[in-house]
């Protein structure tokens, strides 16, 4: 997989041209059984993100303490799920606005699960990252847990919204612009199980 250094990104893979995208996100929804996407081009804020239908794979995720975390524990709330690495320019970016997501709508039942994708890098060392970021939410590592790699197959950073019964409702490629108030008001709609559309 390669890096991202740029501080932002117009496209999911910046060296890739979009026919090898393409082949390789179909390629990965379909060996993970992750339905296909129909693009929304309702907002503006979000030209990247993708509205899913279908039940979310299961996973198992540990964070730096031990602590495990499944799918099933997370049925009754909504869930933003987000892939990220600590050598992903825009990701350290993004962080900070999660944290402030997870903040300010605590009291929501929302549940943010942000999951690093660090091969080298070991549980402290992602967490101290995480922390000089000033980011206090939990940090989990996709290599000390069982989760498809298809989740990420096409790079990262990227984001599932998935619903309180465990259903993919979309996902978004590539880095947002997650303090905007287009953004906010798309997870709100989010958290209150209205449809995306029309944001």
């Amino acid at each position: 997989m390669e890096k991202v250094t740029g501080s932002t990104v117009q496209r999911p893979i910046c060296s890739e041209s979009a026919q090898i995208l393409r082949f390789i996100i179909l390629a990965g929804l379909w060996l993970a059984g992750l339905p296909a996407a129909a693009q929304d081009t309702h907002n503006p804020e979000s030209p990247h993100m993708q509205q899913l239908h279908g039940t979310a794979p299961d996973f198992m995720l540990r964070d730096a303490s031990g602590n495990e975390l499944h799918l099933a524990d997370l049925r009754g709330h909504p869930v933003i799920l987000h892939f990220w690495a600590t050598w992903c320019a825009p990701c350290r970016e993004e962080l900070p606005e999660f944290d402030m997501i997870a903040r300010e709508m605590s009291h929501s039942g929302i549940t943010l699960v942000a999951v690093s994708i660090d091969d080298i890098a070991d549980a402290a060392s992602v967490q101290q990252y995480a922390r000089d970021l000033d980011v206090r939410f939990a940090i989990y590592l996709a290599n000390a847990g069982d989760i498809a790699e298809s989740y990420w197959s096409w790079g990262v950073p990227v984001t599932y919204f998935i619903d309180p019964k465990g259903r993919l409702i979309a996902r978004f490629l590539g880095p947002q612009n997650w303090a905007s108030a287009s953004m906010q008001t798309l997870i709100a709609r989010f958290v209150g199980s209205a449809p995306l559309e029309g944001t």
